[in-house]
């Protein structure tokens, strides 16, 4: 999925997951986690075969996310003390944007080696495109509601937390209109 997409998913996520508790800091780190998966493409590979095959794999293993996730926890506690005591929803937030990254990627025609090292077969589902606005436009106009909602904030968490699932539903959307297409496609066949 494209990186704009994967920002939103994350400050979303980071949104509904804590911002309730510690502000607009749980969208910037869930910004910050919906995209760190993304940067293997600064790792240099050795050819272009090595930089396809590699890309969407370490970087999108949710066990290696999983082993990540705790050092995301001590660095963002350490730059937000005042919000350490909210530990377990800082995990929370951390690997749900890690997690929710390397799931939608592996909604697209690529895919993800979500499993690596235990499998490096790639997952790919193919229901949605590489940039696809109606998953997420609803993300944009959720975090948009979050920014604008100064004087009520619990308005602004509500309205991402409908738009996240908006695009969510989206999605589900996508996997049986995908579904639907391949039996009518078997069927014609």
């Amino acid at each position: 999925m494209d990186s704009v997409t994967q920002i939103a998913l994350g400050a979303a996520v980071g949104e509904a997951v804590l911002g309730h508790r510690v502000g607009r800091k749980a969208a910037l780190w869930g910004a910050v986690c919906g995209t760190l998966p993304d940067l293997d493409v600064l790792v240099p590979f050795a050819d272009p075969v090595a930089a396809f095959t590699y890309h969407r794999s370490f970087s999108h293993s949710l066990v290696m996310l999983a082993l990540l996730t705790p050092l995301m926890v001590w660095l963002i506690r350490r730059f937000h003390p005042a919000d350490a005591h909210h530990r377990t929803g800082w995990y929370l937030l951390v690997y749900l944007a890690f997690a929710t990254h390397v799931l939608l990627d592996s909604s697209t025609i690529y895919g993800t080696q979500i499993f690596w090292p235990l499998d490096n077969t790639p997952m790919t589902w193919g229901s949605l495109f590489i940039i696809d606005p109606l998953f997420t436009l609803p993300l944009f106009a959720g975090l948009a509601a979050v920014i604008l909602a100064r004087r009520n904030p619990l308005r602004g968490y509500r309205v991402n937390a409908a738009m996240l699932t908006l695009s969510t539903l989206y999605l589900a959307w996508s996997f049986g209109a995908k579904f639907h297409a391949q039996g009518v496609a078997r069927e014609a066949l």
